[in-house]
C-alpha cells in the first residue's frame, strides 16, 4: 500500500494531480505544511503526499531521528487535513533514499492519468544536476518548486539551472515568507526554548510525550520514576490523573461531569444518547464497547463553540495550516470534530488514536473510514433523541445490514438532508460522496454487498 487515503487514486479513469512532498522531517513543521497547502491550491493539487525519508543519502553523515519516529509525527501532523496523507514507502525501503527510485514505484503503483509534482524548496531544487538519473526524474513527474516570486532574478536564475540540469515540467511557485528550519527547531527543543506556532500541537505533544530533542538537562523524573520531558511551554502540562485508565467508569464519569459543564443541556443529552447508541452498534457488529462508549460522549467536546470561539480554538490548537481557511471562514463549527480530536489529545495522551479518530470524523467523514469512525457516524444520527425523517429506518437497519451498509445509508440520508435544508456544504462532502458510491461499486461487481 502506498497511501492509506489516497492509494486508489485514478482508479476511476478521471484525471487526477497528486503532489508528492519528500524530506527528513525531522521534525514535521508549519513550513512543512503551509507549502504543502500553499502549492495543493496553486497547483489545483487533489492531494499531497507526505514521504518521509527512510535512510537519506545526503545526511549519511548527519544523526538523523528514527524513521519511525518521524513517520509517526508526519501521521499525526496531517490527520485533520483530508487532502493530505503520508507515505511509508521510503521508510520500508531498504538501503539509501533516491528520489528517482521513489517516484519509479509511484509511477508503477498509479495509473497514468495520476499526474505526479515532485514538491521542493528552492535550495533542493538548485541541486537537481547532482540527482541521480535527473533525466528519468523529469520523465517521471514534474517539478514544483517553493520559491520567490516567478518573474525575479532568483527565479529566473532557479528556472535556467534545473531545465539545465534535465527537460523538466517546471512550476515555480511563490509561496509565503515563512522562515522555519528544522534544524533550528532542533536545536530550540535541546535548549527547551519554547516552539508554539512553529510546530502543530499534535506533533508537540508527540515530542514531549516522547522526550524527543532533548538534553539530559531538559528532563525530570516523573512520580513514578520514568523520565519526562520537563515542561518549556510548548504545551499545557498534562493532568495529574494521565494513569488514570481512560476506558474506565472513573474517566468517563469524570468526562462526563466535564462535559456537563461545556454544552447546553440539550446538547449533553445528546452526548449521552450518542453513547449510548454506540455501544449498541459496537455490540451488534463486533466492536471494543468502552472504546465506543468513550468516542460517543466525547465527540462534541467542542460542541458548545459559537462561530468566533471555534476559529479561536483553530487558533489556540495551532491548526491554521491544516484546516481549510474557507471553511474557517464560513463554516467554523463543522470544525468541532476537528478541533476536539486535537484537544482532548493535549489534554489526555492517553486516550486512543482510533478513539481520536472517530471523533476527528464524526461531522464529515473520510473517503477509508475504519469501523469505530463508521460506528459513531451512525450512533451520531440514529441516538435516541433524534426524531425526524428517515432516522427510524435506520435504526430498524442495525444488525440486518452489514456496518458498512448501514454508514453508507446514513451518509446518504445527511447529505440529501443538507441538500434538502438548502444548507452549505463542506468541500469534502461530494469528494466523500463519489469515494463511496465507486466502492460500493466495485462491491457489487465483485459480489461482496
Amino acid at each position: 500500500m502506498i497511501s492509506k487515503r489516497f492509494d486508489n487514486l485514478g482508479s476511476d479513469g478521471a484525471d487526477v494531480r497528486l503532489g508528492l512532498m519528500g524530506g527528513t522531517f525531522d521534525p514535521i513543521h508549519i513550513g512543512h505544511l503551509r507549502v504543502a497547502e500553499e502549492m495543493r491550491l496553486t497547483l489545483d493539487l487533489d492531494a499531497v503526499l507526505f514521504i518521509p525519508t527512510g535512510n537519506p543519502v545526503f545526511k549519511k553523515d548527519q544523526q538523523v531521528t528514527d524513521a519511525r519516529v518521524r513517520l509517526e509525527m508526519c501521521r499525526r501532523a496531517v490527520m485533520g487535513n483530508p487532502h493530505f496523507d503520508v507515505s511509508d514507502i521510503e521508510v520500508e525501503r531498504e538501503g539509501y533514499t533516491f528520489t528517482v527510485d521513489t517516484l519509479r514505484t509511484l509511477r508503477a503503483h498509479y495509473p497514468d492519468n495520476v499526474k505526479l509534482f515532485f514538491i521542493v524548496g528552492s535550495d533542493t531544487a538548485s541541486t537537481v544536476g547532482k540527482w541521480r538519473d535527473v533525466a528519468e526524474v523529469a520523465q517521471l513527474a514534474s517539478l514544483a518548486v517553493a520559491a520567490g516570486r516567478p518573474g525575479s532574478a532568483q527565479a529566473d536564475e532557479l528556472h535556467k539551472s534545473v531545465l539545465e540540469a534535465a527537460p523538466f515540467d517546471l512550476h515555480i511557485v511563490q509561496v509565503s515568507p515563512l522562515k522555519v528550519s528544522s534544524s533550528e527547531l532542533r536545536e530550540a527543543l535541546r535548549s527547551a526554548r519554547p516552539c508554539r506556532y512553529l510546530i502543530p500541537e499534535p506533533i508537540r505533544s508527540f515530542i514531549r510525550e516522547h522526550g524527543l530533542y532533548m538534553d539530559e538537562g531538559c528532563r525530570f523524573a516523573s512520580r513514578n520514576g520514568s523520565e519526562v520531558p520537563r515542561d518549556d511551554g510548548m504545551a499545557a502540562s498534562a493532568p495529574a490523573e494521565n494513569d488514570v485508565d481512560v476506558l474506565s467508569k472513573e474517566f468517563f464519569k469524570r468526562r462526563r461531569k466535564e462535559l456537563e459543564e461545556r454544552v447546553s443541556p440539550k446538547r449533553f443529552e445528546h452526548s449521552m444518547g450518542v453513547s449510548k447508541a454506540c455501544v449498541l452498534l459496537a455490540q451488534t457488529y463486533g466492536l471494543d464497547e468502552k472504546k465506543a462508549r468513550l468516542a460517543g460522549l466525547l465527540h462534541d467536546w467542542d460542541k458548545g463553540m459559537d462561530d468566533d470561539q471555534a476559529r479561536a480554538r483553530v487558533r489556540e490548537l495551532g491548526m491554521e495550516d491544516v484546516v481549510d481557511p474557507w471553511v474557517v471562514e464560513h463554516m467554523p463549527r463543522v470544525l468541532h470534530g476537528y478541533t476536539a480530536a486535537r484537544a482532548l489529545h493535549r489534554d489526555f495522551p492517553q486516550i486512543p488514536e482510533d478513539i481520536l479518530q472517530a471523533i476527528d470524523r464524526h461531522t464529515t467523514a473520510a473517503e477509508d473510514m475504519e469501523p469505530l469512525d463508521m460506528a459513531l457516524y451512525i450512533a451520531d444520527a440514529i441516538e435516541p433523541n433524534r426524531q425526524f425523517g428517515r432516522i427510524d429506518e435506520l435504526r430498524a437497519s442495525v444488525g440486518k445490514v452489514s456496518l458498512e451498509e448501514l454508514y453508507y445509508q446514513t451518509y446518504e440520508y445527511w447529505t440529501f438532508l443538507l441538500f434538502e435544508r438548502k444548507k452549505t456544504l463542506h468541500p469534502d462532502t461530494m469528494r466523500i460522496w463519489n469515494s463511496n458510491v465507486l466502492r460500493r461499486q466495485e462491491q457489487k461487481r465483485k459480489g461482496t454487498i
